[in-house]
C-alpha cells in the first residue's frame, strides 16, 4: 500500500481535486527510503474497489482563511488504471469523492512503464523523480518503428546509442541471432567500440574517393531493370529503352548472349556511315576491349572516316576494297564482368536508338551517368556473391555498421536504399509457410534528414529512396523489418515516414516547423506536454508511443565513454584548463 497523503474532494470528468492532509516537504521517508513528494507531472493513485486509478499532478494551490493558509490542494488528471497487474490507459473508471490519495510504489511504476515484464530495456529515470527507474518492455519497443528527435547537442545520439547498446546486450545474453540491427552511419561516428565492442560487430568503412575501402556483399542479380533505370535517372521516352536493351543483353543466359561478330558489324557500320561522335565516344570509353581502331580518323570537310597508318599512308572510305580490309582487322575481347558488360551493351543500345532517330545529344549524358555510377558501385559493393542467403552482410555478428562518411552524396542515398531493400526482401523470403517471423532486423539511420528528406523537384533516384523506406515503414512489420531514425530536423523528413513511427523519443526542439511536425504526427501528446519541448536540457526527453502507456518525461543517462558515438560537443577548455586549446595554442585531441 502506498503512503496516504490526502483525499479526493472533487471529481469533474477527467479533472480531479485532492486535499492534502498537510503541506508536504520536498521528500518523504518511508521504511528508511526517501521518496519525492507530489510535484507537477508526478503521479499519484487512488482506489475504487480492488482497482487502482492513476492520476497525474497538473497543478497545486493553497486556500487562505483570515489571511492565513488554511488548506493545500492538488489538481489531478486521470490517466488510466491498474487492473490484474496491468496498466490500462483509458476512462473505464473514475475516482470517487473521499477516496484516499496515495503515493505510487515501485511496483506501480513497473506496471505503468513495462506492464510487469521481466524482459526490459533500461531507458533512464523519471525526470521529476530520480528514484524511479524507467524500464520498457523490449517486446513493445524493439519490434516497432522508432524516431529519436532533437536539436544538435540535445542528447538524441546518446539516446539512440543507449537503446541499441541495451538491445545488443540483451540479444547477446540470450545467445541468439534472431535479433539484428544495421546502422547506416552518415558521418562515421559509430566506429571502434561505439554501441558495443569492435569485435562484436561487422563494420564496413566505405569510400568512393579511393578503391581501397571495404565492400558490401550484394548479389548483382538483386538489381532489377527498374533499379538501373531509377539509379541512372533515365528519361522515360529517350533513355529508358536503351537501359532496358542493355539490361536484357547483359543479364540474359550466357548461351543466349550475342557473339562478338554482332558488335564488330555495328562498329563497321559507324565508320561507314560517318557516325563521328558515337564512334569517338565508344573508342574513348571502350578502348580496352577493341583492337586496331585507333588509326581511324574523321574528315570534317567530307564528313567521312579515313584510315591513316603509322607511316602516314591514308586510305579513304571510297577506296572500298582497301578500307574494307582495315575494317576487317578490327577485333574485340568481350568484357567478362557483368557491370562492365552492362556499360558495353549500353553503348550499343545508344547506337541503336540513334539509328532510330533519337538525337545523340539526348543519349550521351546517360553514358556519363552510367560510367560514374558503375565506377562507384565497384568501389563499395562486392558483386561476386552467388548465394542470395549470404548477402545480408552481418556474417556471424548481430550488429552491422555501414560507414558512409567518405562516400559521395549520390552513393550516400543509393547504398542504404539498395541494402535496406535487399534486407526487406530477404526477410519476406524467410517468413515461413506458417506465416511466422523467424528473424527481425532493425534498420538504423542517424542524421536521417540527410537521407529521407522530402522536397519539391527531387530526382527520380531520390524518389526511389523514399519509396524504399516508406515501404519498410508501412509493410516491414509483417516481415520483421523495422526502422529506427534519429534526426535534428524532423520537419525535413517525409511525412509518411514520420507519421508511421510507433514510438518517439523527443528531445529539445525549438524550430516551429519541427514542433509542428511532431504535433501533427504524434497523436499521444497534448499541448501542455509539447510546451516543454523548447526548455528540455541535454539528456531530457519526452517518450511517447505504443511502448508507453502514457507520455513520460525521462532523463536518459549518458552511456559509458567507451561506447559513445564520436558526436560529442567540442570542449575548448576542460575543468583543468586543458582541452582543444591549451595555453592559447591548438592541440591535437588525445
Amino acid at each position: 500500500m502506498g503512503q496516504p497523503i490526502g483525499r479526493i474532494v472533487e471529481v469533474r470528468g477527467l479533472n480531479v481535486k485532492a486535499k492534502l492532509d498537510k503541506l508536504l516537504p520536498p521528500y518523504l521517508v518511508k521504511n528508511g527510503k526517501y521518496e519525492n513528494a507530489p510535484k507537477i507531472n508526478g503521479f499519484l493513485k487512488t482506489k475504487v474497489g480492488l482497482d487502482t486509478i492513476i492520476c497525474q499532478v497538473v497543478g497545486e494551490f493553497s486556500e487562505y482563511r483570515n489571511g492565513k493558509v488554511d488548506s493545500h490542494f492538488l489538481e489531478l488528471q486521470v490517466k488510466g488504471y491498474i487492473s490484474k497487474n496491468q496498466f490500462i490507459q483509458g476512462l473505464r473508471m473514475l475516482p470517487i469523492v473521499s477516496a484516499e490519495v496515495e503515493l505510487l510504489e515501485q511496483l506501480d511504476y513497473k506496471y505503468i512503464y513495462n506492464a510487469g515484464s521481466e524482459n526490459t530495456i533500461h531507458v533512464g529515470h523519471d525526470l521529476f523523480d530520480v528514484s524511479k527507474e524507467i524500464d520498457v518492455d523490449i517486446n513493445n519497443l524493439i519490434p516497432t518503428h522508432i524516431g529519436v528527435f532533437g536539436n544538435t547537442g540535445s542528447g538524441k545520439s546518446n539516446t539512440l546509442t543507449k537503446l541499441l547498446l541495451e538491445y545488443e546486450s540483451k540479444v547477446r545474453s540470450h545467445k541468439t541471432n534472431r535479433g539484428k540491427f544495421i546502422v547506416f552511419d552518415i558521418n562515421n561516428e559509430y566506429s571502434i567500440d561505439a554501441i558495443c565492442e569492435e569485435n562484436k560487430k561487422k563494420v564496413y568503412k566505405l569510400s568512393t574517393r579511393k578503391a581501397k575501402g571495404d565492400k558490401i556483399p550484394l548479389n548483382l542479380k538483386n538489381l532489377s531493370e527498374d533499379n538501373f533505370i531509377v539509379l541512372m535517372n533515365a528519361s522515360e521516352k529517350t533513355q529508358v529503352p536503351a537501359i532496358k536493351n542493355a539490361y536484357r543483353w547483359t543479364f540474359i543466359d550466357e548461351e543466349d548472349r550475342r557473339e562478338k561478330r554482332f558488335y564488330l558489324e555495328r562498329v563497321k557500320s559507324m565508320l561507314l556511315n560517318g557516325k563521328r561522335h558515337l564512334f569517338f565516344s565508344l573508342r574513348h570509353n571502350l578502348d580496352g576491349y577493341f583492337k586496331y581502331i585507333d588509326n581511324f580518323k574523321f574528315n570534317s570537310t567530307t564528313s567521312d572516316f579515313y584510315y591513316r597508318d603509322e607511316y602516314g599512308n591514308i586510305i579513304y572510305v571510297n577506296h572500298v576494297k582497301e578500307f574494307e580490309e582495315k575494317l576487317n582487322q578490327i577485333d574485340l575481347d568481350l568484357p567478362e564482368d557483368s557491370l562492365d558488360r552492362f556499360i558495353f551493351e549500353l553503348y550499343f543500345a545508344v547506337a541503336h536508338e540513334n539509328e532510330n532517330g533519337v538525337q545523340l545529344d539526348f543519349m550521351m549524358p546517360l553514358i556519363a551517368r552510367a560510367n560514374r555510377l558503375i565506377a562507384d558501385f565497384k568501389k563499395v559493393f562486392d558483386f561476386s556473391l552467388k548465394d542470395n542467403d549470404k548477402d545480408i552482410l552481418f556474417e556471424d555478428k548481430n550488429v552491422c555498421v555501414v560507414q558512409l562518411g567518405d562516400v559521395n552524396k549520390e552513393m550516400k542515398e543509393i547504398i542504404p536504399s539498395l541494402v535496406s531493400n535487399r534486407i526487406f526482401d530477404s526477410l519476406a523470403e524467410k517468413k515461413d509457410d506458417q506465416g511466422e517471423i523467424v528473424q527481425i532486423i532493425n534498420i538504423v539511420i542517424d542524421e536521417a534528414h540527410n537521407l529521407l528528406y522530402d522536397e519539391p523537384g527531387q530526382s527520380n533516384s531520390h524518389k526511389n529512396v523514399l519509396e524504399v523506406f516508406e515501404r519498410i515503414v508501412k509493410e516491414g512489420r509483417k516481415f520483421g523489418c523495422y526502422l529506427m531514425l534519429a534526426s535534428q530536423r524532423p520537419s525535413d523528413i517525409s511525412q509518411t515516414i514520420i507519421s508511421q513511427l510507433h514510438n518517439y523519443f523527443i528531445h529539445k526542439l525549438v524550430n516551429p516547423s519541427d514542433i509542428a511536425k511532431i504535433r501533427k504526427a504524434v497523436a499521444y501528446l497534448d499541448e501542455t506536454t509539447l510546451d516543454f519541448l523548447t526548455i528540455l536540457a541535454p539528456g531530457e526527453c519526452i517518450v511517447s508511443g505504443t511502448a508507453f502507456q502514457m507520455p513520460n518525461f525521462v532523463y536518459v543517462q549518458q552511456v559509458e565513454k567507451l561506447n559513445r558515438p564520436q558526436s560529442e560537443n567540442v570542449k575548448l577548455f576542460n575543468v583543468n584548463g586543458e582541452g582543444l586549446f591549451q595555453k592559447g595554442k591548438l592541440v591535437e585531441s588525445k
